[in-house]
């Protein structure tokens, strides 16, 4: 399936939700380096751990938003960085984590 299609059904599993894409990555040294291309490129990316729920091997994965991801792809590939696949997900981050009061 492509990762529009991944995208769209992750979309109509969860109307109205922000989703972002987590990029795997094979190791930490692929991640940084991704990292550093998009930014250079002027995308919009975050390293960050990976959710548990994409089953991953690498505890690192790359974060983009929807709308960047295919971009954030193109940079990989045209700087020869591998990537192991892309999952969409609702958004995983509680802006609220570690507030008390």
């Amino acid at each position: 399936m492509r990762i529009d299609e991944r995208i769209a059904d992750v979309v109509r599993a969860h109307p109205g939700e922000p989703i972002d894409c987590y990029v795997l990555m094979p190791d930490h040294e692929a991640a940084f380096d991704l990292h550093e291309a998009a930014r250079a490129a002027g995308l919009t990316a975050r390293i960050t751990p990976t959710p548990r729920a994409t089953q991953a091997c690498c505890g690192v994965s790359l974060l983009v938003g929807r709308d960047q991801v295919r971009s954030v792809l193109d940079v990989a590939r045209r700087s020869d960085i591998a990537v192991e696949g892309v999952v969409p997900l609702p958004r995983q981050l509680d802006a609220r984590r570690d507030r008390y009061c």
